[in-house]
């Protein structure tokens, strides 16, 4: 793999984790205030969260198959 390619993949995984960071930080935020656990503000973060985590690890997973991380 190209040093190219593989700093974009580092990138893009980098990316997808700081919107997850983002929206927990944001959700933890919301559960300190009170809000319902089955409110629709914390379900759409999950959603989020979740779309963003597949993505992450997507990502990790062909960065680690292309040989730039241990396994």
């Amino acid at each position: 793999m190209d040093r190219i390619r593989a700093a974009c993949i580092a990138f893009l995984i980098e990316y997808h984790w700081f919107w997850i960071m983002r929206y927990r930080h944001r959700g933890e935020r919301l559960l300190e205030n009170g809000e319902s656990l089955s409110s629709n503000r914390l379900i759409a973060l999950a959603k989020k969260i979740d779309r963003h985590g597949m993505r992450a690890f997507y990502w990790e997973d062909a960065y680690t198959s292309a040989g730039m991380l241990p396994r």
